[in-house]
């Protein structure tokens, strides 16, 4: 129980920092003294800031994948469905949305860092995406959904979700919109994300 208390912190600490300080700025010594942990423990628990950061990163895809489990158990596979899984990743985004900057920096400084990501998340989650896959493929076929491929259409979701997000510096040091126009500004783009994405899909 200390063991798993203890990395919990660990990543909590990570998780705070990467999202306030970057990867870069996010040194090993300044997370074990966030979690109250010494540089030593926290290296018997993760190896590497890359370990740590991978393991934020797969804490982050399980709470999505919880959240889009509870939508996607129908064998419905349409637009609508399609629709609330688009709201589901706005809404991930959004509350997570001070760590698209550093997703982005990572993508740019340690590609080795997101490739390794990648392949521990096959290894979880690529059953579950090969059959998401495979219910899209027949909805296409049986014209429940307009032609697209599996890839374009979370490519889609993704980018049509994340854009608003990364503009949350401007938003907030130059518009400097209050807590109302702010939630009425991103409640604004996630509508404008569900229907450019169902747009495309209408058969």
């Amino acid at each position: 129980m200390q063991t798993n208390n203890k990395e919990t912190e660990i990543l909590k600490a990570a998780e705070e920092l990467f999202a306030e300080k970057g990867f870069k700025g996010a040194t090993t010594t300044l997370i074990a003294s966030k979690a109250g942990v010494t540089h030593a423990m926290l290296h018997y628990y993760f190896r590497t800031k890359e370990h740590i950061f991978i393991k934020v990163m797969e804490g982050y895809m399980r709470e999505m994948m919880g959240e889009l489990k509870e939508i996607m158990i129908t064998g419905v596979h349409d637009v609508e469905l399609i629709g609330k899984v688009t709201e589901k990743f706005f809404d991930f985004f959004c509350d997570y949305k001070d760590h698209l900057s550093l997703i982005l920096e990572v993508t740019k400084d340690q590609p080795d860092i997101l490739a390794d990501f990648v392949g521990e998340l096959d290894s979880h989650m690529g059953q579950s995406f090969r059959a998401h896959k495979t219910r899209t493929e027949n909805a296409v076929a049986s014209g429940e959904l307009g032609k697209i491929e599996f890839n374009d259409l979370i490519t889609d979701i993704i980018t049509v979700c994340a854009a608003p997000l990364l503009f949350e510096p401007m938003v907030r040091n130059v518009l400097k919109m209050d807590s109302p126009a702010k939630e009425a500004f991103y409640a604004a783009r996630k509508k404008e994300a569900v229907a450019l994405v169902t747009a495309r899909l209408k058969p």
